[in-house]
């Protein structure tokens, strides 16, 4: 996965132009980085649009790691409805039961209060958000749902990777709102069952923990399998302590 999320990357900074095969008019302030990304590394992107977005995929949540660790716990345990007709009614059943979800926690980033609130930082907080979404499609994960989790990524970014996956031909639904109230958890829920998104697989949810490192040059950053021993010493707390349903379920499928 980090070679191939790597190379796409250094495609998009250092190959010239080599065309799009499904061809989506830009918007005038269209980040260059969407651009770069289309023009450099067009094959790739659509191999991995087709990858994803199936119902075997798993729900990714990316963006700040303590909204991420949060939400994923509230989705591992949530019910809300009834899982055979969707009814607001609890089943006694996980809503997402059957599901995978992955979250990807951005440390290499988070933060991102501390980002100037200035043209290069609303800049640098839209390629954050599409560096995420483009963690999100590799092909070891596949995702089916981006949860960006993160009103900072979503107020500056989230039209960015809606336009990217567009522009890709990537039918993966993005949730994203600047709104603190908002419930990722039900409308991810609603949403997949408008769209047929569950597995329907008879099991608890699993979770999965990925992580945000500086990538080989240290220019960007990468997605690779969360280890405790690089959460940085600023973060606040464990992720035991934050997510303990999570983090269990992520140590004892993580072999």
């Amino acid at each position: 996965m980090k070679r191939l999320f790597s190379a796409i990357l250094f495609l998009a900074i250092f190959l010239a132009p080599a065309g799009c095969g499904r061809h989506v008019e830009s918007a005038p302030d269209t980040l260059g980085l969407v651009e770069d990304l289309i023009s450099a590394s067009s094959p790739s992107l659509q191999k991995m649009a087709r990858l994803a977005g199936k119902d075997s995929g798993p729900i990714v949540i990316a963006g700040d790691p303590r909204l991420s660790l949060l939400l994923s716990e509230e989705m591992m345990l949530c019910d809300y409805f009834d899982n055979v007709d969707a009814r607001r009614v609890s089943d006694g059943l996980p809503d997402f039961s059957g599901e995978v979800i992955v979250s990807i926690l951005d440390f290499f980033n988070a933060p991102y209060d501390s980002i100037p609130d200035t043209d290069e930082g609303r800049i640098a907080l839209r390629e954050i958000a599409v560096r995420n979404a483009l963690a999100a499609l590799d092909t070891t994960l596949r995702c089916k749902v981006l949860i960006l989790c993160s009103p900072l990524l979503a107020e500056n970014g989230g039209d960015d990777v809606s336009e990217f996956f567009e522009r890709i031909g990537c039918d993966v639904p993005v949730l994203y709102s600047t709104d603190t109230s908002y419930s990722f958890a039900k409308a991810c829920y609603t949403l997949m069952r408008d769209r047929k998104l569950f597995t329907h697989d008879i099991a608890y949810p699993a979770a999965r923990l990925m992580m945000t490192i500086p990538d080989v040059d240290n220019s960007s950053f990468m997605a690779v399998r969360f280890s405790d021993m690089l959460v940085p010493p600023s973060f606040p707390d464990t992720v035991g302590v934050i997510a303990p349903n999570t983090y269990l379920s992520y140590v004892q499928n993580k072999h």
